[in-house]
């Protein structure tokens, strides 16, 4: 076993997974089951790095934050083992370009990508630098982007000139799996030669979904019609103008909140390649224009004439889903892209070899087909808790089941819950299946209860910005063991935030967080059933993503092998998918009634 890069002691299970990796590389994708703080970063990079001079490794991860942690380990691995190997954690111009950070102004990527082809002369722009300043050691993006301040130069373009000189490569996924993007990686960092590594793997198939989709709203009409006046263009005006009585007469018509739409019916009244080319030409001159305004270089007409140019290639494509939505007094329509296998089939084949990882990839065989994986060898790693620093209960006669949380069962929810942070007195979480069950819980008068109690409450809100996330889990941190956060299990603390030993102690979840049964969801379902059958595909799209979802939120509580937590699933149903639960729940767990949760309690923490 080549092991001379791991710059750790061996902990349990390290070894054979490094092997694992070595001995199957060659022979497909490796799809690893190991949960956050196994070490699988390190390792990977171990089993890797030998080869990188002539195989550079490609990191991909969900969010551009999570982009510095395997340079991180690598910086540790060249000062542990006398290495020199380079890597960069590499962002996008959104994140990189100093000419629209001086702007001031929120841009997207495709802004930021239109400033930059739109500005001519570029003061940060330049000519010549000195690449071996940058080459001394492994570099974060904003190692990167301070130099380059400093030195007033173009961040993004230094990026470029490193990728050739790159051992590790650590970015997003939609370098990967968009090809409009994928481009800029690839001419420098050939991917037939380059190992690619996916970390938190389990978000592809919705990552995939959630690039090539799209949506209008009759606000985007509304605004392009605004725009469209500023020129002489009464055809383009009078077509847009059509459009827009046209959806407000489907706004009117439409019975329920959602429905499938009939995007092959309104095409046949406005499917006009010439109007919408004409539409686009006229988006781009108000980008223009907003640009020269010190704007940010937004345009309905652009986003107008994108979604139609783009629903009109994809009218007839098996796994694409158009829908209507009333929102308020508007009309929403989404173009809803389902082919995650299709798409990502072909991808996987232009790398030498693939590594999947996640603390939630089983069951593996759903996650592979999902993907479109087709050959590849597995295997999952037993996290090293301390079993008797960890206690399980699945709740008899709770259930969230059913489209409203009742009256009654919402009390029943709040008294188990009153019990659970009276008696834990320390961090815990409560993570409801949904923000509708949450919000039914607050009704009821939860916020009341955990502040009778003693407790700090703290709220996650959905569409919440970052930054008050961030304040909000930094409080509840610092709460000294008297916080109790209220959170969903499809939110943003429920997948990525870490918990490390007391800042966490203890988790309720509220009901099972199943996709909610709407239009989209049943779409997806019908999909899925097509592709896979039925049983299968209301496997592999309902029920596999829920339970992921609630072991990611239990997850949280345990960062290390020196960590304990109690865990309460509250939900009956959690005992039909018991296989599906984390193997510290499945080896911990006890079914009760609700009202033994105090004692059950008192039982872990008399015994640890």
């Amino acid at each position: 076993m080549n092991n001379n890069y791991f710059p750790y002691k061996f902990r349990e299970g390290q070894k054979d997974f490094l092997n694992f990796i070595l001995s199957n590389i060659e022979n497909g994708g490796v799809c690893l089951n190991a949960a956050t703080g196994f070490g699988k970063t390190p390792a990977i990079l171990a089993s890797l790095l030998p080869h990188a001079m002539d195989h550079p490794i490609i990191w991909a991860v969900r969010t551009g934050n999570e982009t510095d942690r395997p340079i991180e380990e690598l910086k540790i691995i060249n000062e542990k083992k006398g290495s020199e190997f380079f890597g960069l954690s590499y962002r996008g111009k959104r994140d990189m370009c100093l000419l629209a950070r001086d702007l001031e102004k929120e841009m997207d990527y495709n802004d930021v990508s239109f400033l930059c082809k739109s500005t001519k002369e570029c003061e940060y722009d330049f000519d010549y630098i000195d690449i071996e300043e940058f080459l001394k050691e492994p570099m974060l993006y904003s190692e990167i982007l301070k130099i380059c301040k400093d030195k007033k130069i173009c961040p993004y373009k230094v990026q470029r000139y490193l990728l050739p000189y790159a051992d590790v490569v650590s970015l997003n996924y939609n370098y990967i799996i968009h090809d409009g993007m994928s481009w800029a990686i690839r001419r420098e960092v050939p991917f037939e030669q380059s190992y690619l590594v996916v970390d938190e793997a389990h978000n592809l198939q919705y990552a995939c979904m959630n690039l090539n989709s799209d949506r209008i709203t009759s606000g985007t009409i509304s605004n392009a019609i605004k725009e469209i006046k500023k020129f002489d263009a009464k055809d383009i005006e009078g077509f847009i103008s059509a459009m827009k009585e046209e959806m407000m007469k489907i706004h009117k018509e439409m019975d329920s909140n959602e429905k499938e739409f009939d995007v092959t019916n309104f095409m046949k009244i406005f499917r006009n390649d010439d109007k919408f080319n004409s539409i686009h030409k006229y988006g781009m001159k108000i980008r223009r224009k907003q640009l020269k305004k010190g704007k940010r270089p937004r345009s309905s007409l652009y986003h107008l004439s994108n979604f139609w140019l783009n629903a009109m290639e994809n009218i007839d494509i098996e796994g694409i889903a158009f829908i209507k939505r009333k929102e308020r007094k508007k009309l929403a329509i989404e173009m809803w892209d389902m082919r995650s296998s299709v798409i990502l089939r072909e991808k996987w084949k232009d790398f030498k070899g693939c590594i999947y990882c996640s603390g939630t990839l089983n069951p593996i065989k759903a996650f592979a087909e999902t993907i479109g994986l087709e050959k590849y060898n597995d295997k999952s790693f037993h996290f090293p808790y301390q079993k008797k620093k960890i206690k399980s209960l699945i709740t008899r006669n709770l259930s969230t089941k059913g489209e409203k949380l009742r009256k009654e069962m919402a009390e029943n929810y709040i008294e188990a819950i009153k019990n659970f942070i009276k008696i834990m007195d320390a961090n815990v979480a409560i993570f409801s299946s949904s923000y509708r069950i949450q919000k039914s819980l607050l009704k009821n008068g939860l916020k009341e209860i955990i502040e009778n109690e003693g407790k700090e409450f703290f709220l996650e809100i959905e569409g919440m910005s970052g930054d008050r996330a961030r304040r909000i889990l930094e409080d509840f941190k610092n709460s000294n063991g008297k916080g109790v956060l209220c959170a969903t299990a499809s939110g943003r603390f429920a997948e990525g935030a870490d918990f490390p030993g007391k800042d966490l102690e203890g988790i309720f979840l509220v009901g099972i967080p199943f996709d909610r049964m709407n239009m989209k969801t049943r779409l997806y379902l019908d999909y899925y059933e097509k592709l896979y059958g039925k049983k299968k595909g209301n496997y592999y799209a309902y029920v596999v993503p829920a339970l992921r979802r609630a072991s990611q939120s239990l997850g949280r509580a345990l960062r290390s092998k020196e960590d304990g937590a109690f865990f309460i699933c509250g939900d009956k149903r959690y005992q039909r998918f018991f296989n599906l639960l984390p193997d510290f729940v499945r080896e911990t767990a006890e079914i009760v009634e609700p009202r033994e949760i105090p004692e059950k309690i008192m039982e872990w923490k008399n015994h640890i």
